[in-house]
């Protein structure tokens, strides 16, 4: 018995500290529950305090009479709905709003004031995870099968393009301004350009007589050579017999002169004059010839040096024993003491260079080291492929700094502009087609607005012809999110109804399938063969993929081939042109670069088969359907989604815009 009585007692003890543990857990989740509940009391904060609330119910949250209780998001306050739930963005649960003794209802300080006296009228309901956002003029869901969000009239009241924004938030994003200023542009033209060796100090080594290289000096392209410096040897049966006969004049001469007949000495002379007159134009020195005058008898080979200091930037193919011919050119040698520095400058600003003005060169292999000249040659001849001229300055280099085939960046000052109105570069997003600055005007607000860009100049400044005045601020830095912002409540506002005050979206947009183009009478055979050759593209690209292989888009490009003879006008060709560029573009890529690709694709035929509409039995199966998340359509020939974009992920992603041929929504 006393054997069981003591080991009993450890057991007990274990279950002792085990219930200890369960209390204490319990203890700690009840804390837990109570400090949850006082801290959404200070996100939502009553008029009266906290402490009149219940920490667990609802009921201190409770509207007045006859007044309907509101839910929100505390993170996302423009989250607000009539029943509890969850935050359709953050998925966090949704607390009540709390009522105060005015019977007004209160939000977290960072929504609007609501006054839940007034009957609340929604503006729109809209997905706001969705890139651009998903808007609808009544609840549901949206295409990622999000619950739409309510946005109430006093949610919204900046309207148009303009961006309002908390200050302190503006500091976070990083926005910083600058002021639109007056001033005169220092202008300068910038072009890549290329080292070359000046033309001048070429110089070519020829032959004058045949024979062969007995021994090669300058044997390696590239070798320098001094002045006088030998290059090669020549053993030349003609230019010994030439030699000799300079020495046997010599000679000659040398016994004219005891001789008391004048004429004798005036022949030797002669015939001195003669043998020397030959050599020099064998291309021998006059310090060659007069030491090849004083021998004895003429050396069995020659030797040739070179004219100048320079190198050797061609060998023609000699080595030592090669036969070489009369007028045969043996070497190349150049000169690096003077260099070209050569650019291509761009038709549009070709007016504004001529010879004597001041030029600038950088090359990678110098950082901070500035090569200075000027332009000294405009070549008369343009470019046609790429649409420049070369222009040309001279550099002297003396250190050999320089090397032949050097990238270089020349800039060329082209003088100042009058006084005009001048901002940062950075400051205008350009997309091609339209340039927009943001101007602030205070308080966190900026409004986008259409300016027209003039001649780019030094120090990042850019010249704005109109749409600015001195004095205003524009936004230098994160422009780019108020740009994203302000499409977004441009976008808001047309599907409102509302007239937009901004300027139109900076990014370009796909034709619109319901843009109706001048009809071009084709065959609809044609266009049939066509969209037969899309849609197996289509739905292969729709289908959970099993294999990586690229689509072939052969048939598809032959189709829209076929059409080139049919169309007739500049609209047809621009269609048909397009189209098969876009397909062509799809051969060869890898399936990811293909899906992307082939947004293009689909877009081109669309407008194709809306400007030349295939046969009733294609047309009246086909559908165009759209993908927000890709921002992309495509055909299909049901309406069941098939994304050939996200298919992998988001196959369903999409919904029908419109049957090909009918307006947007007619099913």
């Amino acid at each position: 018995m006393t054997v069981e009585t003591t080991s009993s007692r450890p057991r007990a003890g274990r279950f002792g500290s085990i219930a200890l543990l369960l209390i204490v857990a319990a203890g700690g989740a009840y804390a837990g529950m109570r400090w949850h509940t006082t801290l959404e009391r200070w996100l939502v904060p009553s008029a009266g305090g906290g402490s009149a609330a219940s920490s667990s119910s609802t009921e201190g949250n409770k509207p007045a009479d006859g007044q309907k209780q509101l839910w929100t998001c505390g993170m996302h306050p423009q989250v607000i709905q009539d029943h509890p739930g969850d935050c359709p963005i953050c998925h966090m649960k949704l607390t009540p709003l709390v009522t105060t003794a005015g019977n007004d209802t209160t939000v977290p300080a960072q929504g609007p004031s609501v006054d839940s006296g007034k009957q609340r009228k929604i503006k729109y309901w809209w997905d706001p995870m969705m890139n651009p956002p998903y808007i609808s003029d009544k609840p549901g869901k949206s295409p990622m099968g999000m619950d739409l969000v309510a946005v109430y009239e006093e949610q919204n009241q900046s309207g148009g393009a303009a961006v309002v924004i908390d200050p302190a938030i503006v500091q976070n994003m990083g926005v910083r301004t600058a002021e639109v200023t007056e001033g005169r542009l220092e202008q300068a033209v910038r072009v890549y350009a290329m080292i070359t060796e000046a033309e001048p100090g070429h110089r070519d080594v020829n032959l004058r007589v045949s024979g062969w290289i007995q021994t090669l000096y300058a044997n390696t392209d590239g070798m320098s050579v001094k002045k006088g410096d030998p290059l090669f040897d020549l053993y030349s049966p003609e230019l010994k017999l030439a030699i000799e006969e300079l020495i046997s004049a010599k000679h000659a001469a040398k016994t004219a002169e005891n001789d008391t007949n004048g004429s004798l000495r005036d022949t030797s002379a002669s015939l001195v004059s003669a043998a020397e007159s030959r050599l020099l134009a064998l291309d021998l020195t006059p310090e060659q010839i007069a030491e090849f005058g004083s021998l004895e008898h003429a050396p069995s080979v020659v030797t040739f040096v070179s004219p100048f200091d320079g190198h050797v930037t061609e060998k023609a193919g000699v080595y030592a024993g090669t036969s070489v011919m009369a007028g045969q050119r043996i070497f190349r040698l150049a000169q690096r003491t003077t260099m070209w520095v050569e650019g291509r400058v761009p038709e549009g600003d070709l007016a504004r260079v001529h010879i004597g003005q001041k030029m600038r060169a950088k090359v990678d292999a110098y950082p901070g080291r500035v090569f200075e000249g000027e332009v000294i040659f405009i070549h008369p001849h343009f470019d046609e492929m790429t649409r420049t001229a070369l222009v040309r300055m001279e550099v002297h280099n003396h250190d050999y700094a320089l090397h032949e085939g050097m990238y270089a960046t020349l800039d060329i000052d082209v003088g100042e502009t009058e006084p005009t109105v001048l901002v940062p570069r950075e400051a205008i997003i350009d997309s091609g087609e339209a340039q927009v600055v943001f101007v602030s005007s205070g308080k966190g607000r900026f409004e986008p607005r259409r300016v027209v860009m003039g001649r780019s100049g030094a120090h990042g400044l850019v010249q704005v012809l109109s749409g600015l005045k001195p004095g205003e601020q524009v936004v230098a830095s994160g422009q780019f999110l108020l740009d994203s912002e302000s499409r977004l409540r441009e976008a808001i506002a047309k599907f409102l109804g509302q007239k937009s005050t901004s300027t139109p979206s900076t990014t370009g947009t796909t034709p619109s399938a319901a843009t109706k183009m001048p009809v071009v009478v084709v065959s609809p055979a044609k266009v049939d063969a066509i969209v037969a050759a899309y849609l197996p593209l289509a739905e292969s690209l729709g289908a959970v993929q099993k294999e990586i292989a690229s689509l072939n888009v052969d048939e598809l490009v032959s189709a829209i081939h076929a059409l080139h003879g049919e169309v007739t006008g500049p609209e047809g060709l621009r269609l048909v042109t397009s189209a098969a560029a876009a397909a062509e573009a799809m051969n060869g890529q890898p399936l990811d670069k293909q899906r992307e690709l082939f947004k293009a694709v689909s877009a081109t035929l669309i407008a194709l088969v809306d400007a030349m509409p295939p046969s009733s039995g294609v047309s009246g199966t086909l559908y165009v359907v759209n993908c927000p998340m890709a921002q992309a359509d495509w055909l299909q020939r049901s309406k069941t989604i098939a994304n050939p974009y996200y298919a992998d992920d988001m196959k369903e992603c999409g919904s029908v815009v419109r049957p090909v041929g009918g307006s947007k929504g007619a099913e």
